[in-house]
């Protein structure tokens, strides 16, 4: 994700402003996820190794310079991964989610995207 936020500067602030809310929200969302599900290890050690891959990505992204592919690449794996947390965590039918409501945002999201 960080290398994604150094690549997103290339497409402007409105692209960028929309990577940064969404992967936050995205974060968010995770990190409840993963607190509930291991405690007392995210919070010594699990948020501080997402927290600097962030950063480590950034940085990386600053130095190197990827071709189209490698970054297309990094996206895909991005996207699954929010793609899977959110059918995971967001949508069980325990938590009382509706799929609808789920399926009109990410429509409403990628019209959105293609817009800009």
């Amino acid at each position: 994700m960080g290398y994604l936020f150094r690549e997103s500067e290339n497409h402007g602030l409105v692209a960028c402003l929309l990577l940064c809310v969404t992967l936050g929200v995205h974060s968010v969302v995770n990190d409840l996820g993963l607190r509930e599900h291991h405690k007392q290890a995210y919070d010594r050690v699990g948020r501080w190794v997402l927290a600097a891959s962030i950063i480590t990505g950034w940085v990386i992204g600053q130095a190197l310079v990827l071709n189209p592919a490698a970054i297309a690449t990094i996206w895909a794996l991005v996207a699954g991964g929010v793609i899977l947390n959110v059918l995971k965590e967001e949508l069980p039918e325990e938590r009382e989610s509706d799929f609808g409501t789920f399926l009109v945002g990410a429509v409403g999201y990628g019209a959105l995207l293609l817009m800009v």
